[in-house]
């Protein structure tokens, strides 16, 4: 399974996309069905420099993407 991102979308102002993503991030952090990993991390990010964070994320998804597809190949090739 391949997860496509579609690139950012570009608005007028930068504090208006901030205040967007800020609403996104909200919403997230109040589902009910948000993994404590995730909220935890958002959380955190959010008190953190915003460079520092972009590249920390860049990192995590250069380890834990492979590593996560490689666990689904296994678990799509275990017999049931």
């Amino acid at each position: 399974m391949r997860i496509e991102i579609a690139p950012p979308r570009r608005a007028a102002e930068p504090e208006v996309e901030i205040s967007a993503i800020d609403r996104r991030i909200a919403w997230v952090l109040s589902h009910p069905d948000t993994s404590i990993w995730l909220r935890t991390a958002l959380q955190g990010a959010l008190a953190e420099d915003p460079v520092a964070i972009a590249n920390d994320v860049e990192m995590l998804r250069h380890l834990l993407l492979p590593r996560s597809t490689a666990h689904a190949v296994l678990a799509a090739a275990a017999p049931n």
